[in-house]
């Protein structure tokens, strides 16, 4: 099938097994006539197979007129093809993979410019290509397929946001940092904190670190409070996955001009210094972890760059996994929330520390409804 060579299709082998059946019963039983008629699908299959002929090799060039899109928007996908001689009467068929069940589209004739719209539903990674070959006979009976020789494309398809309001840039106490007076301070040293990966080696303090016996950094007041560390359990199926991770890409996009850094309780990380697209692009890449350890992952925000935490977590959660989402967030000099996103229990049972609010929504644009009326920093 992948050189090209005709095969019988289900019909055709259906058509052989019944003509043996015939031909074998009719000649077995002295009925000639049966047996003749039995015989003739050996023949028939022979022909369409033919008819059906071997197809030339065939070599694409694939390009997208985007990388990236939102989940719901368009992209088209351009396809250049180069084939032998009788190529021309062979159908094209594109493969394409990454969100559900893997689809084949067909797409007419081939012909040296294909173009064809392909609209992704959902968030992750779609991967356009292989394209195919086809040929078949008119009857149905054998059919030849042959891969051309491309490398399939990958697009991220990025998750749906909602408008949020922007959370200012907050300082110990919950402060505006775009303050005229904060601003001043920029890069004026803060205070010390315990070592997370990705911290520049050069700020380590040793004397400190060697006297506390763990790893210890300087922190300057640009870095100090004025962005957010947004933490997403992925421990859950595609669709709970889902709706976190629109939360998270509206929360990464409501404030441009504060950096946050992004984490999946998975592992999967993003700096803050990697910027919106890149969030955006994890996200789009994320996948449901069952093992993820979420409370070490909690954990580690005890260490986080200072400012607001951000926890998201499905409400099929236990209230454990909130509660250890909240002892954290209890300990930074921020106000901080734990979001609840999901059909089912309120989350009227939890209470959440002083410093820590807890946003509760059924989907993610009741989230961004709660988020924009509450302000939760503000209170």
């Amino acid at each position: 099938m992948a050189g090209g060579t005709p095969r019988p299709t289900a019909r055709g082998w259906a058509l052989l097994v019944a003509g043996a059946a015939l031909c074998g019963c009719g000649l077995g039983l002295g009925y000639l006539a049966p047996g003749a008629l039995g015989a003739l699908a050996f023949p028939a299959v022979a022909l369409a197979m033919v008819l059906a002929g071997r197809l030339p090799a065939a070599r694409v060039a694939r390009r997208m007129t985007a990388s990236r899109v939102r989940a719901g928007e368009p992209v088209t996908v351009v396809l250049d093809v180069t084939a032998g001689k009788g190529a021309g009467s062979a159908t094209v068929a594109e493969r394409v993979t990454g969100i559900g069940e893997p689809v084949v589209l067909p797409l007419g004739l081939a012909r040296p410019r294909i173009r064809y719209e392909l609209t992704p539903r959902r968030r992750g990674v779609v991967e356009a290509g292989p394209l195919s070959l086809v040929r078949t006979d008119p009857l149905g009976l054998a059919r030849a397929v042959r891969e051309a020789d491309d490398v399939p494309v990958r697009l991220l398809v990025h998750p749906r946001h909602h408008h949020l309001a922007p959370v200012p840039a907050a300082g110990g106490g919950g402060r505006d940092t775009s303050s005229a007076s904060v601003r001043a301070s920029e890069g004026a040293f803060a205070g010390l904190r315990e070592h997370a990966p990705g911290d520049d080696v050069r700020q380590i303090h040793w004397r400190t670190s060697a006297r506390r016996g763990r790893l210890m950094v300087r922190e300057h007041a640009d870095s100090a409070g004025t962005g957010m560390t947004v933490l997403v359990d992925d421990r859950y199926g595609p669709d709970e996955l889902d709706a976190l991770v629109e939360v998270a890409a509206s929360i990464v996009r409501s404030a441009p001009d504060v950096p946050v850094e992004l984490r999946l309780a998975g592992g999967a990380r993003s700096a803050a210094a990697a910027g919106v697209t890149a969030h955006l692009d994890v996200l789009a890449e994320a996948v449901a972890r069952p093992g993820a350890d979420f409370p070490g992952a909690c954990a580690g925000l005890r260490s986080a760059p200072a400012g607001r935490a951000i926890v998201l977590l499905s409400t099929t959660a236990a209230d454990e996994d909130a509660a250890a989402a909240m002892r954290p967030l209890a300990a930074r000099h921020t106000v901080s929330l734990v979001g609840l996103i999901g059909p089912g229990d309120d989350g009227g049972g939890l209470a959440p520390p002083a410093g820590v609010r807890l946003l509760r929504a059924a989907d993610p644009a009741g989230f961004a409804q709660r988020w924009n009326d509450t302000r939760w920093w503000a209170r």
